[in-house]
C-alpha cells in the first residue's frame, strides 16, 4: 500500500504535492500515440497521457514515466514533440495530457520567476505552493541537471579553493563560459545573487575551462559535463529529505537551484496505485543514471529502448 502525504500534512498552504512510498511494479507495454486527448476528470480516466517536449531528455523522461505507469497496469499513451516548457504545461493546463516530467527549479522559475529556493527541499516545497490549482507534484528524484562550475588543476590552485564559495570574492577574475543549460537554469542569476558576477561571460555548448582564469559552466546532466576535465567546485549540500530547515546554524543553502526530476500532473485524476509507480522512479532514477542514458540517445540510440532498459533493470 502507498502512504499519501498531502502539503497540508507537510505544513505548507496548500495541497500542491503529495508523498508517496512505492510497492512494487511490473512492466508492461506502453501505449503511444500522436493524436490530441482531453482528459475527462469527471469519470474515471481509462488512459494516462504523458507528454514531452522537444527535446531527448523530456522525451526519455516521459518514456520512464510512461513505463512505470503502464506497469502499475495502467494505460498509458505517450505523447512527444510538444514544443518547450510553455507549450507542454499548457498542454496540461488544458487536460490534453495527464502529466509531464520536468525539472523542479526550472519549473520553480516558471510558476515563480522572483523565487530565491536553491536547496532541494525547499525549491519542491515552493514549487508545490506555487502551482497552478489543477496541478501536483509528486516525489522529485535524486536524478538532477543541476548547474556546475569547472575549472582547471592550474585555476583551483591559483584560486586555492576547491569549494565554491569560496570563489565568490574573486568572481571579477574570472572568465565564465556557459552552457545553454546553464542559462536554463539561471545559473548566472544564482551566482549574482550571491554577489558572484564573473568578469567576462562567453557562451560555448562544449567549453573546456581554461589555464588562464576560465570557468566552465554546465550542468550536471549534460554531455559537456560528461566530458569535462579539470575540478568541479563543491556547492553546499542540500538538506536531508523531509527534515526542516535549519535556522541560526550559519549554514548557507547551495548556490545553485535544485534541478530535481520531478513529475507534475493534474490533480485529483491519478490513483495511489498511479502514484506509487511514479515514486517508484523518484527512488531508483540517479543523475548518473539520467546522464548515461542521455549520452547513449546523443549516440544514436533511441530513447525508446535506453528507457526500456532502465525500466527492466530498476522496475
Amino acid at each position: 500500500m502507498g502512504i499519501v502525504w498531502s502539503a497540508r500534512s507537510r505544513g505548507l498552504r496548500g495541497e500542491g504535492f503529495i508523498r508517496t512510498v512505492a510497492g512494487p511494479v511490473v512492466a508492461v507495454a506502453v501505449l503511444t500515440g500522436c493524436g490530441p486527448s482531453v482528459v475527462d476528470e469527471s469519470t474515471d480516466v481509462a488512459t494516462v497521457v504523458v507528454g514531452a517536449g522537444d527535446d531527448a531528455a523530456s522525451e526519455l523522461l516521459a518514456r520512464i514515466y510512461a513505463g512505470a505507469l503502464a506497469g502499475s497496469g495502467t494505460r498509458t499513451e505517450l505523447r512527444t514533440g510538444l514544443g518547450g516548457r510553455a507549450d507542454y504545461l499548457a498542454a496540461l493546463d488544458a487536460a490534453e495530457v495527464t502529466l509531464v516530467p520536468d525539472y523542479t527549479g526550472r519549473l520553480l522559475r516558471y510558476f515563480a520567476p522572483a523565487a530565491t529556493d536553491t536547496d532541494a527541499e525547499d525549491v519542491f516545497e515552493a514549487l508545490a505552493r506555487s502551482l497552478p490549482d489543477d496541478m501536483a507534484i509528486t516525489d522529485y528524484a535524486a536524478a538532477q541537471d543541476r548547474s556546475v562550475l569547472f575549472v582547471s588543476d592550474a585555476t583551483a590552485a591559483r584560486l586555492g579553493t576547491t569549494e565554491l564559495a569560496g570563489i565568490v570574492g574573486r568572481c571579477g577574475e574570472l572568465t565564465v563560459t556557459v552552457t545553454g543549460g546553464f542559462e536554463e537554469n539561471d545559473g548566472l542569476r544564482d551566482m549574482a545573487e550571491r554577489g558572484c558576477v564573473p568578469g567576462r561571460v562567453e557562451t560555448d555548448d562544449a567549453p573546456g575551462p581554461a589555464a588562464g582564469g576560465g570557468v566552465a559552466a554546465l550542468t550536471t546532466a549534460s554531455a559537456a559535463a560528461r566530458d569535462a576535465t579539470g575540478v568541479a567546485l563543491q556547492d553546499a549540500p542540500d538538506r536531508a529529505p523531509g527534515s526542516g530547515p535549519e535556522t541560526g546554524t550559519g549554514t548557507e543553502p547551495p548556490v545553485f537551484t535544485a534541478q530535481n526530476v520531478v513529475p507534475v500532473f493534474r490533480k485529483h485524476v491519478l490513483e495511489e496505485r498511479q502514484l506509487e509507480a511514479l515514486s517508484l522512479v523518484a527512488g531508483e532514477l540517479t543523475t548518473a543514471d539520467l546522464a548515461e542514458m542521455l549520452d547513449r540517445i546523443g549516440g544514436g540510440e533511441d530513447s525508446a529502448v535506453v528507457a526500456q532498459a532502465w525500466l527492466t533493470e530498476h522496475v
